[in-house]
């Protein structure tokens, strides 16, 4: 992988963890605040005491939030509010008050003593109590760690698991993929695959462009590329469709496109290397650089002249 895509896969993981930065810390006192979203959702903010920068928010339904009055979050400001955010890994039970659409006040988090003993028992580890409030929080699931097993997947780090029910990473997606042919070596990679929004469409579009066996660290710089069926489809149809990943990967970074090839054949360089169209692109030389040169007369300059007149500074 080039560094620029690799950088860029580095930010992108980085920011799908952030959920669990600092883990390792207890958790401090939780302040909440529900505000009414004009599509009917409520908007769920939970801030942590014991965590510099520690909130997070998340939409819910209505009916997530178990024992919430609606009727009381619409009223005066001093209505009485409790509910609870109950799922696997744990339960977050709060009280206060709130009005006229927004609510406030306390939290109290309890793990789910089962669900952290099926993640020890399944190699993922025993989470800890800020770690079981962000399993809780992204809706983690057995049904997602079934489902990684099932492929046989390496078990996930908790900070992996996180991130990848943080994505909505399904069964359905993880099964979809392996019967593909792809199941990445690492979890880090089916983040990323969710992460770019690597569907198994997709995967069946390169498959019939001709990139049927691509490996996950290739598709991903696909992916992250914007590289699409059509563009390779595009590349084929001014006889470019005998690549390798690398080198199409080297074409669109650069934004080498079909039009910029067929530029070049119009003016007779029918069979440019690949080397040569991505240098040229690289070095900034166009078709148009070649019809200023000639002025009208038929003068033969090889791709290599063009090259080196750009680079010594006397193309236009």
């Amino acid at each position: 992988m080039n560094r620029p895509i690799a950088l860029l896969i580095a930010i992108l993981l980085t920011c799908v963890s952030l959920t669990s930065v600092g883990l390792a810390a207890e958790l401090g006192q939780l302040r909440f605040h529900l505000s009414a979203a004009p599509d009917g959702r409520l908007q769920l903010s939970l801030s942590d005491g014991g965590q510099r920068n520690g909130r997070s928010s998340s939409s819910f339904e209505v009916t997530d939030l178990q024992g919430l009055d609606r009727a009381a979050l619409t009223g005066t400001p001093t209505n009485p509010i409790r509910f609870a955010l109950v799922r696997e890994a744990g339960r977050v039970d709060c009280a206060g008050s709130g009005g006229n659409r927004a609510a406030a006040g306390n939290c109290r988090f309890t793990g789910n003593a089962v669900f952290a003993d099926l993640l020890a028992a399944r190699g993922i580890g025993r989470p800890s109590e800020r770690q079981a409030f962000g399993l809780t929080m992204v809706g983690a699931s057995r049904t997602l760690v079934d489902a990684l097993a099932a492929v046989r997947y390496p078990a996930p780090s908790i900070d992996d698991l996180t991130a990848l029910a943080a994505l909505d990473v399904t069964p359905a997606y993880i099964a979809e993929l392996a019967a593909r042919g792809y199941r990445p070596a690492r979890t880090s990679d089916l983040i990323a695959f969710k992460a770019l929004g690597i569907t198994p469409a997709y995967v069946d579009g390169l498959r019939r462009a001709g990139f049927g066996q691509l490996a996950a660290a290739e598709i991903v710089q696909f992916k992250a590329l914007d590289i699409s069926p059509a563009y390779l489809a595009s590349l084929r149809s001014v006889g470019y469709g005998r690549l390798s990943a690398s080198e199409v990967v080297q074409l669109k970074a650069l934004g080498v496109t079909a039009d910029y090839i067929a530029g070049f054949q119009r003016l007779g360089y029918r069979n440019m290397p690949v080397g040569k169209l991505i240098e040229s692109k690289a070095l900034g030389v166009t078709p148009d650089d070649v019809r200023s040169l000639r002025g009208g007369r038929r003068v033969s300059i090889s791709a290599d002249e063009l090259i080196r007149l750009r680079i010594a500074g006397l193309l236009p």
